[in-house]
């Protein structure tokens, strides 16, 4: 496990480059106890020898319903003679940022996080079932957010609620499957395999709990490479407890013959 401390500034945007959003009045449920996907969330690189098995572990987690899985591929181990191609700065900001609210003095990898209230060595599958099986008996309130796609709009619904606080609404493009030929590092000669890869993520709105839509432009996620798209409900100034997620699909479809 590697172990690596740093101290960065949580920033935080409106929208992600090229994102159009719009917000309105909509009538929708009041919101209800539920089942909400559990956001599992793995900080890795492609230069951690480490990481494979954790990244193993959070693919064999994809395919569960009840689950949403996100890779954050943090740039803090490029120094070691490889630059991570999925590396993006803020993730490691991310990581940061849910390390301090976790009582955590610095960042490593594999590292998982689970729903933004616990963590573990993303390797430890033991420890990963334990985890899991603590929030599935947990008694967290879950918003029912709905996310759809259709052509190029992408629809957010978020129902009245009464939440108490500001939430935090995050969108995440990513990635579902990657392949890497590793030239360099630790991984040097390695071909890893990558799941749900974030490619992109902001945070696009901040819910008080009044009825609401949003409408997002795929072809911003498409250009990052995206082929899925998921919203996140998270307190904390978006790093905190995870309270709602949902997901979908955005790949474009097959043009007619």
């Amino acid at each position: 496990m590697k172990v690596m401390y740093r101290i960065h500034r949580i920033l935080r945007a409106a929208a992600c480059a090229g994102l159009a959003v719009t917000a309105t009045a909509t009538t929708l449920p009041a919101a209800a106890e539920g089942p909400s996907p559990t956001v599992v969330e793995l900080f890795t690189s492609q230069g951690c020898s480490s990481c494979p098995p954790a990244d193993a572990a959070l693919a064999s987690l994809r395919d569960h319903p009840d689950i949403l899985t996100l890779t954050w591929a943090v740039d803090y181990w490029d120094r070691l003679g490889w630059q991570d191609t999925f590396a993006e700065p803020n993730n490691a900001v991310r990581q940061t940022a849910y390390n301090k609210r976790l009582g955590r003095g610095g960042v490593y990898t594999p590292q998982m996080v689970f729903d933004g209230v616990d963590e573990c060595v993303g390797s430890d599958r033991t420890h990963i079932r334990d985890l899991l099986e603590k929030l599935k008996a947990g008694q967290q309130t879950h918003i029912p957010v709905t996310l759809k796609a259709d052509g190029d709009n992408l629809t957010v619904d978020l129902p009245a609620t009464d939440i108490g606080e500001e939430i935090a609404v995050r969108l995440v493009w990513y990635l579902s499957d990657a392949t890497v030929e590793i030239g360099d590092g630790e991984n040097a000669g390695r071909t890893l395999h990558y799941t749900n890869v974030v490619r992109g993520s902001d945070i696009i709105a901040d819910w008080t709990g009044d009825a609401r839509q949003l409408k997002l432009d795929i072809a911003a996620g498409r250009t990052l490479g995206a082929d899925h798209a998921a919203i996140l409900l998270q307190k904390g100034y978006g790093h905190g407890p995870i309270v709602g997620s949902a997901s979908t699909n955005i790949t474009a479809p097959a043009a007619n013959p």
